[in-house]
């Protein structure tokens, strides 16, 4: 029972150490999924026009998927992305594309609710286009100690086509320690992600303050040296 606890400890570090460590560069990961991103009613979306200061502007999209733009008849935007709005509109003006600059600077039109010890705790996280689980977690800030890496669920409701709700299982271990990504699955609006607790988490909780450094050091939740932390959860 030791060696095995020792070797959870160990698998637990390792892929908390890949989750933190291999992260792509933050903008260059917002690029990417700015590039992806459908934009929908009520985002926000920032129009600028080199020379036509009267149309810049940030613009809330309609129900009817549509920005109040009158020299453009009020245009429908949904579905489409920054750089294929931003051609429509230099086509429309007879500009060049490269004198039109889009971006959405709020996106309220879909989230992805996470749940579980999860960096700033259950809440709905804005769904910013296609990103896998891995991106997605590391988004967020990580995993909070006592995740139970092996207790991962994505709940997919399927609602939009009229299936039924999905249930995918994300492999921690697979994916970032054994090069596996068959579970790294790309998210979808409105999917839930549930994360589990370790028991000893739960029973760590339950102590006095001043034991629960000890106990978290002594179950493997963290390495020695890293005892403080548990006051930041």
């Amino acid at each position: 029972m030791p060696l095995l606890a020792v070797g959870c400890s160990t698998t637990r570090t390792r892929i908390a150490q890949t989750l933190a460590s291999s992260a792509p560069p933050p903008v260059a990961r917002d690029q990417s999924l700015a590039k992806a991103y459908r934009i929908a009613c009520p985002d926000h979306v920032s129009i600028a026009i080199d020379s036509m200061p009267e149309v810049s502007g940030v613009y809330v999209v309609s129900p009817e998927g549509r920005i109040a733009l009158p020299s453009l008849g009020n245009p429908r935007v949904e579905g489409h992305t920054s750089s294929s709005l931003a051609d429509c509109i230099a086509s429309e003006f007879g500009v060049t594309a490269e004198l039109v600059k889009c971006e959405v600077k709020a996106h309220h039109s879909r989230v992805i609710f996470v749940h579980g010890p999860i960096a700033g705790g259950d809440r709905a996280v804005e769904y910013r286009g296609p990103e896998n689980v891995i991106t997605f977690i590391r988004r967020c800030g990580g995993l909070k100690p006592g995740a139970d890496f092996k207790d991962i669920h994505i709940v997919r409701p399927n609602v939009a086509n009229g299936s039924k709700p999905k249930v995918i299982v994300v492999n921690l271990e697979a994916i970032l320690l054994q090069g596996n990504p068959h579970s790294n699955v790309l998210l979808q609006p409105f999917d839930e992600i549930c994360i589990g607790e370790m028991a000893r988490s739960k029973v760590g909780k339950a102590l006095p303050h001043w034991l629960n450094p000890l106990y978290r050091v002594l179950c493997g939740l963290f390495p020695w040296g890293c005892a403080h932390d548990w006051r930041r959860e």
